[in-house]
């Protein structure tokens, strides 16, 4: 606690708070902020042109459960000092590790080729040609930063990109929303039990929940700067991943709300980049496509790295290769292997001509489905005193965990149920 509150006074202090910030986010906050690429920002912009405000209740309880997640897996990471692949591998054999990381990688190569090629439609609304000239090229440069750009270059560039989601709580004040309708749908849950609702519900649990976070932030935990006992760098860790979880959820809160009052109202949908720009109109008028390009481009390029990465890591934790960002790159070729075939794979996925919104939106359901027995595993490793030691998790942080992995559950039943009896 006491390291906690010197966190605190020394932010209070510093006349440039935002430096003092950048010092101690880490994994929590980009984790956070990535949960937003444009994968996710698709699926709550085609969320609200569906279902308008009705599931602004699930942005509310989500971003708690979303920390609770986010947390044990940072918790995980800095005790073992091993990645979620690591731990299983060591702990539960080879083939359970191999099979959680197969059920990864088909979720991530459907987001990897989802969010490439919606920085193409992004790159498309400001130049005027066709998105699929762009993905070779973006995935491109976007190899080279991830493989010869350390970690603290990312920090920074990932703090400026994250700027780009402000113009969706802007653009709320000028789309006339009814916010009585906010108020009463976020506070008062709305169920609505058809199929539409169900799947798009799942959808933006598995955007927000998202499995590759939790690899990524078990993985990367252990390489961040030991300061002080483990106590006081699991406190360093809970302000690190409060951060990203609150801001990337408000930001999420702010797109439904947007779309709702732009495209819902109107009985529009969502079928390309374009109808999403809409969206941004009443703050930027014919401006709108270019403030909407800059974010699908940003959190693309934000968000790409961390999602290709926890790819490369659980494959390395599962083989017991030795795995990391470095400034030598040949020192951890399988590594480096493994991110070069993802990217590759999500290219290739990118430019078979798939409809982009429509793979965008069915690859986050494919990570709700996926994100109950992650949980599940959570709960299994943090309760093992022989990996957490005297840091196991709480009572309380199990039932949470316990209740959210019920939540995920319930949904998916739903849909199985529905899609039976249609």
């Amino acid at each position: 606690m006491a390291f906690h509150r010197a966190l605190l006074r020394r932010v209070g202090r510093s006349s440039r708070p935002l430096r003092v910030f950048a010092r101690i986010i880490g994994p929590g906050f980009l984790s956070g902020m990535a949960g937003n690429d444009p994968s996710a920002v698709t699926t709550y912009s085609v969320d609200g042109a569906m279902v308008g405000y009705g599931h602004l209740w699930l942005m509310l309880l989500s971003t708690p459960l979303y920390y609770a997640v986010q947390f044990a897996c940072a918790k995980i990471g800095r005790v073992s000092q091993r990645g979620l692949s690591q731990v299983l591998r060591d702990y539960y054999g080879r083939p359970i590790a191999g099979f959680v990381t197969l059920l990864l990688v088909i979720s991530n190569q459907a987001l990897i080729g989802a969010d490439l090629a919606a920085i193409g439609s992004g790159l498309e609304l400001v130049t005027g040609l066709k998105w699929f000239w762009f993905v070779g090229p973006v995935a491109l440069v976007l190899w080279y930063l991830t493989v010869y750009r350390d970690f603290e270059s990312f920090k920074k560039i990932f703090l400026v990109l994250s700027l780009a989601f402000l113009s969706y709580v802007l653009t709320t004040f000028f789309a006339h929303a009814s916010w009585h309708a906010v108020l009463l749908n976020t506070f008062f849950p709305q169920f609505h039990l058809d199929f539409a609702n169900v799947s798009s519900a799942i959808a933006l649990l598995g955007a927000t929940i998202s499995p590759y976070s939790m690899f990524w932030q078990a993985q990367v935990e252990p390489l961040q700067k030991r300061l002080g006992s483990v106590r006081q760098q699991l406190w360093a860790a809970m302000l690190d991943v409060a951060s990203g979880t609150c801001s990337g959820n408000l930001v999420s809160f702010f797109i439904i709300i947007c779309t709702s009052a732009t495209v819902f109202v109107h009985h529009q949908y969502i079928t390309s980049a374009a109808d999403a720009a809409r969206v941004l109109e009443p703050l930027a008028g014919p401006l709108a496509r270019y403030l909407f390009a800059i974010g699908l481009v940003g959190s693309g390029i934000m968000a790409l790295p961390v999602l290709v990465s926890s790819t490369s890591y659980a494959v390395a934790g599962t083989f017991g290769w030795q795995s990391g960002h470095s400034n030598h790159p040949w020192r951890d070729i399988r590594f480096y292997l493994v991110f070069t075939a993802a990217l590759l794979a999500g290219l290739v996925m990118a430019l078979l001509g798939i409809d982009p919104i429509g793979l965008i939106f069915w690859a986050n359901i494919v990570a709700g489905m996926l994100a109950p027995l992650l949980v599940i595993i959570l709960i299994v490793i943090g309760r093992n005193r022989t990996i957490m030691h005297d840091q196991r998790f709480s009572l309380a942080h199990t039932l949470a965990l316990v209740l959210i992995a019920l939540i995920l559950i319930v949904p998916l039943s739903l849909l199985l149920y529905l899609y039976c009896t249609k």
